[in-house]
């Protein structure tokens, strides 16, 4: 049974990373017909428009970009995407890639930005047209183009205080929004006072689907303000350490109202929230359903210290097994989210929230019979290394490693390559982790 078992939660990752695969995201809900796109329902009509650019920003850019040029081709454009293997590559034929660095922004991130805000400053007065702006996690770090007086190298090591400080994905967000021409909601009102029409497609690997929080939000509307982000910065106690040239520009945008992002939409601007967790979380449902088990899904907002997270979540698969609450065996407990991982910065090689979570419930559960945890990062990389792992209650006893130990040092990934028990596969999407518990009769 526990071989099954251990295949069957396989199959669900697998299930949800393909139902958040951006080229089904677009596919199923994009299309063009008697020369109308359509977009969820809402039609845009290709002959009012002289041109259509396409611009892509983030991990699942260029997959993105190759569904969407099947459908409709446009006319100019560019895509940034991230440096590396981790995320599968697709051609993209009408329009040019750019490989740029994440999560630290470099020189590349900000040359390349500013081919996009020249194609859009381009746009002439008498002219219609039709932006396109494909956004994916990591957007924020690609899509980098600070204000004049801020250098790219300041942009780098605010970068680097911030994730280190132990600040939200918000509240660092907050901070980059102001530091900025184009999150915030900023590159949609460039793009609204041009007279073109914007169209957003979203595939979000924020917690809750915020549209504001995704890649900064560079086309949405925004509520943050330059106070805020500076008593961001001197409540983690990084302010004296940020770069002059930010401080200053912060502290200048006291002062100039009109420098905040957009209270609302801009006109003309339109936001479609493709694919998310949530959609990847009922993909590993329906293989659950198939394969006769009882299931539930947790939540897709699951968020916190990874190891701690498994203690809880094994806690509720243990009373299913015992008691049969709150769900009867056979049962799939389902959950996605963005755990976390805390470590000391210089001993961050090989830490992963997902790893962890598994290693930490493998503990939970170990001398259980018909348990299985399984964990994953839907981009094909769990924080620094393989996607996941798999364990079940026997995994321990298995073992010839200390798993306290692993747990205690972030060395997870070891742990399971030794085991054979790391998964790992490659990517063309990023809707954050999925996590499923397989839990059979007592």
């Amino acid at each position: 049974m526990i071989e099954r078992y251990r295949k069957i939660a396989k199959e669900m990752i697998m299930a949800g990373v393909q139902a958040a695969d951006p080229n089904n995201a677009i596919q199923s809900q994009v299309r063009v017909e008697d020369q109308v796109l359509y977009v969820q329902g809402d039609a845009y009509a290709l002959q009012e428009f002289d041109r259509v650019l396409l611009f892509g920003i983030g991990k699942a850019a260029t997959p993105m970009a190759n569904a969407f040029e099947q459908i409709l081709r446009p006319d100019g454009g560019l895509v940034i995407t991230k440096l590396g293997e981790e995320i599968d590559l697709v051609e993209v034929e009408s329009i040019p890639v750019y490989q740029a660095h994440h999560p630290a922004p470099k020189q590349e991130n900000v040359l390349y930005a500013n081919k996009i805000l020249e194609l859009v400053d381009g746009i002439q007065p008498d002219e219609k047209v039709l932006v396109v702006f494909l956004i994916s996690g990591g957007g924020s770090a690609l899509f980098t183009a600070p204000p004049a007086g801020i250098t790219v190298g300041d942009m780098y090591e605010l970068n680097q205080l911030l994730m280190k400080c132990g600040a939200t994905i918000r509240e660092i967000n907050t901070i980059r929004k102001h530091v900025t021409q184009v999150k915030g909601g900023m590159f949609g009102k460039r793009v609204s006072e041009k007279g073109a029409t914007l169209i957003s497609l979203i595939l979000s690997d924020v917690i809750g689907d915020d549209m504001s929080v995704i890649a900064s939000g560079p086309t949405y509307k925004d509520d943050t303000s330059f106070a805020e982000a500076i008593d961001y910065l001197k409540k983690f106690k990084i302010w004296d350490e940020t770069p002059a040239s930010i401080r200053e520009h912060l502290q200048a945008g006291l002062e100039h109202p009109e420098w905040e992002p957009p209270r609302e939409v801009p006109p003309n601007v339109h936001n479609y929230l493709i694919g998310n967790n949530m959609s990847a979380l009922q993909a590993a449902r329906a293989v659950a359903e198939r394969e006769g088990f009882n299931t539930m899904i947790l939540t897709s907002q699951n968020h916190g210290e990874a190891k701690i997270v498994a203690k809880s979540i094994m806690a509720i698969a243990k009373e299913v097994q015992d008691s049969g609450n709150p769900i009867k065996p056979p049962a799939a407990l389902i959950m996605g989210g963005e755990m976390i991982v805390t470590f000391d910065w210089e001993d961050r090689d090989g830490f992963g929230p997902n790893r962890e979570f598994v290693l930490s419930s493998a503990i939970e559960i170990q001398g259980r019979r018909n348990i299985v945890v399984a964990g994953a990062d839907t981009d094909g990389v769990d924080g620094e290394g393989k996607s996941g792992a798999i364990a079940d209650g026997g995994t321990i006893a298995r073992a010839t490693l200390d798993p306290y130990w692993h747990l205690e040092r972030h060395e997870a990934e070891a742990f399971f390559d030794h085991l054979g028990d790391s998964i790992a596969y490659s990517s063309r999407t990023n809707v954050n982790d999925i996590d499923v518990i397989l839990i059979g009769e007592k």
